[in-house]
């Protein structure tokens, strides 16, 4: 939540000392310049929110989160496998673990939001 707060009151910030650098660089206003005020801004507070969003988020909770990514980064390899072969038991046994994974995913963010 800070991390979005962060970055959504950076932008401008950064927009802004964009445009005054590119000025003090003699880069004319046109279509070129505008795109990259854009992008610079956008990536700087882009790496900002989520830098602030790293810092508040709890350790166990991160933890938690790369365990998660990391199963359903196996998920999806296992329902790749299975758009070839539907029928093999892998792919019954990956279906079952899509569900309980989603299972836990929903019920970690129905009880995240009761504290």
């Amino acid at each position: 939540m800070w991390g979005i707060v962060a970055g959504l009151v950076s932008y401008p910030v950064f927009s802004w000392y964009s445009k005054r650098f590119l000025d003090d660089q003699g880069l004319e206003s046109g279509f070129t310049r505008m795109l990259l005020v854009f992008l610079v801004a956008t990536i700087l507070s882009s790496a900002l929110g989520y830098g602030v969003s790293w810092m508040t988020t709890p350790a166990h909770t991160r933890s938690t989160q790369a365990v998660l990514e990391k199963k359903s980064t196996a998920i999806l390899g296992k329902e790749l496998s299975c758009l070839q072969n539907p029928s093999s038991p892998a792919c019954q046994s990956a279906a079952q673990q899509g569900k309980a994974l989603e299972n836990k995913l929903l019920g970690s963010l129905s009880g995240g939001s009761q504290h």
